[in-house]
């Protein structure tokens, strides 16, 4: 496994107060493209989170005017071959969604611009999702021309059968409003007050008796992780088929401006 890699840590910022952490990506790019070296320094942020008994709540938010995550980056995953670094690559996405889903206390998606793939997926692991009015959720792994093993499982968990395969297949975008009558997001606020309208919320949260909701979340959460951890292995046979086969990565390419 690649050690942690510190530069990564920097492009997050943690603050807290009364209790409420707040972690924003303040990336070096307003996209907040989640390389495995973020994926890996978030997840150990998070653990660091879950561990500090002063925590009552949690925020992840994309930094003020920034997306939450617009997916995996491509200037990363656009050079994979379909070998181990696949399976590296699974593990930091799979280790990160089991890392937010394994914190005790509640946490908070605050979505602004585009939350897409991995981005959205992580947003799906969080208790509680407000998102901006502007704000953007769309799965379009199809039409990169790769798998799509933790869309497919976690949307179904999270919002249904239907809302997956509408959302897997036809690769749209869903709007706020929409994202909101399918349960994607649970709040929609103006752009401007989607970083307090969270930690208002996340605000509310700490107050419930934490042993109350440290009883409760293990129930609420762990069949999830169980089958995240099954997925685990899927995710690498069918990412390292797909990137094998080379269409991927010339997509990808394309969008990045590569060729």
């Amino acid at each position: 496994m690649t050690s942690l890699d510190t530069s990564a840590r920097e492009t997050f910022a943690v603050h807290a107060h009364d209790g409420v952490v707040r972690i924003a990506f303040d990336g070096t790019h307003r996209s907040n493209a989640m390389s495995s070296a973020r994926m890996r320094a978030l997840t150990e942020i998070l653990r660091e989170v879950e561990a500090d008994d002063d925590v009552a709540a949690v925020v992840l938010h994309g930094g003020e005017g920034n997306s939450f995550a617009v997916g995996g980056d491509f200037h990363e995953v656009s050079h994979f071959s379909g070998g181990d670094e696949v399976d590296h690559w699974i593990d930091s996405i799979t280790d990160l969604y089991v890392a937010s889903l394994e914190i005790t206390k509640p946490t908070v998606a605050a979505i602004e611009g585009y939350a897409i793939g991995i981005g959205l997926q992580l947003a799906l692991t969080c208790d509680f999702r407000v998102g901006a009015d502007t704000s953007v959720l769309r799965m379009p792994e199809f039409q990169l021309g790769i798998a799509c093993n933790f869309g497919a499982y976690m949307l179904e968990r999270s919002v249904g059968r239907h809302v997956m395969q509408n959302m897997l297949l036809s690769c749209e975008e869903w709007p706020a409003e929409r994202a909101l009558g399918d349960g994607l997001l649970h709040q929609v606020a103006p752009a401007a007050e989607v970083s307090a309208t969270a930690l208002a919320r996340a605000a509310a949260f700490a107050e419930y008796n934490p042993v109350a909701v440290r009883g409760t979340k293990p129930q609420m959460n762990g069949d999830y992780v169980e089958g995240l951890h099954v997925l685990r292995e899927t995710a690498k046979k069918s990412h390292r088929a797909g990137f094998a086969s080379g269409r991927p990565q010339e997509r990808m390419r394309r969008i990045v401006g590569q060729a």
